[in-house]
């Protein structure tokens, strides 16, 4: 806190030179104080740094997997593969890639893929499997990659009829 005292005098001069005075001294201090109607902002800074290579798939990266018709007499698993091919570029010699899956629209779980009846609230899980589902490829070579499915004899052997489908996002990095 700071204590102001004058003195009252009659000679306008130093009333004048007081005033300036005071005036100054209360600037410096409201300088120094913090604005009442401010407040705080947050500024979030972020980037994202890219790989120096790149893959794509080759193609048409639409593919099916058709399990076909399954019998439920049938006491082995109902399988199906597609195969997808890929290339990588980019700065290096090799590249190193991944391949994921996001388990499909109806899944039950992460890797609990199911697929949904078409027109009842019924469900068939299935496994899903990508080989290689990672691995090092050398720079503009073309790599392919099998894309497997099964379903067990316990899953569809009490399903209800009819056509089961789900749609699964494979995604290949970098």
């Amino acid at each position: 806190m700071v204590r102001l005292n004058f003195r009252l005098t009659t000679n306008l001069a130093q009333l004048r030179q007081r005033s300036e005075w005071l005036v100054c001294v209360l600037l410096l201090l409201s300088a120094a104080v913090p604005a009442m109607a401010g407040g705080n902002a947050g500024v979030s800074v972020s980037a994202t740094v890219l790989s120096k290579n790149s893959c794509k798939f080759q193609g048409s990266v639409a593919i099916a997997l058709a399990f076909g018709n399954i019998s439920p007499a049938s006491a082995t698993p109902a399988t199906a593969s597609a195969s997808l091919a890929f290339s990588c570029g980019g700065a290096s010699p090799s590249v190193t890639y991944a391949l994921n899956q996001d388990s499909g629209m109806y899944k039950a779980g992460p890797n609990a893929n199911r697929m949904k009846h078409a027109t009842q609230a019924a469900y068939l899980p299935y496994t899903l499997t990508i080989t290689p589902s990672s691995g090092t490829v050398a720079k503009n070579a073309t790599q392919s990659v099998t894309v497997s499915g099964s379903v067990a004899p316990a899953d569809f052997q009490d399903a209800t009829a009819g056509v089961y489908a789900d749609t699964v996002v494979i995604t290949l990095n970098p």
